[in-house]
């Protein structure tokens, strides 16, 4: 079994809608971030994915750790990820640019958050904390 170690984001607008993204050629809607380099930390990787992905600028400021889970990969076989989850919340409107693998993103709410195919690690992880932002 292969591990990989990510740093992605839980990007919240103003109105708690969560943003996901989809890689290119994958089904699964995931967090924005992407794998840890060698001596880059956890926070260095979760700037840069955010820039890479979607455009967005984020400082350390801006970033509330949410917590690390493990789960299987989904774009990987036989591949265990181990995610460090930080929250970033917007203030103001943002429409992501998508770039590098991204093909789609979508902001989900309690209405359509069913509608997509979650990856592991945002659905099991994610997605409960997600849920009682709105209960």
């Amino acid at each position: 079994m292969k591990h990989i170690y990510i740093a992605s984001a839980a990007i919240l607008n103003d109105k708690n809608e969560l943003l996901l993204v989809r890689k290119n050629g994958s089904p699964f809607f995931q967090l924005t971030g992407g794998k840890i380099d060698p001596n880059e930390t956890e926070i260095e990787t979760v700037i840069r994915e955010i820039k890479e992905e979607i455009g967005l600028s984020v400082s350390l400021d801006q970033l509330t750790y949410l917590g690390e889970h493990q789960t299987q990969a989904v774009n990987e076989v036989d591949t265990v990820v181990h995610g460090s989850i930080f929250i970033v919340q917007l203030n103001t409107p943002f429409t992501p640019k998508i770039a590098n693998e991204i093909e789609e993103f979508a902001w989900l709410n309690t209405t359509n958050f069913q509608k997509y195919q979650w990856a592991h690690l945002a659905k099991e992880f994610v997605q409960p904390w997600w849920l009682q932002l709105h209960s």
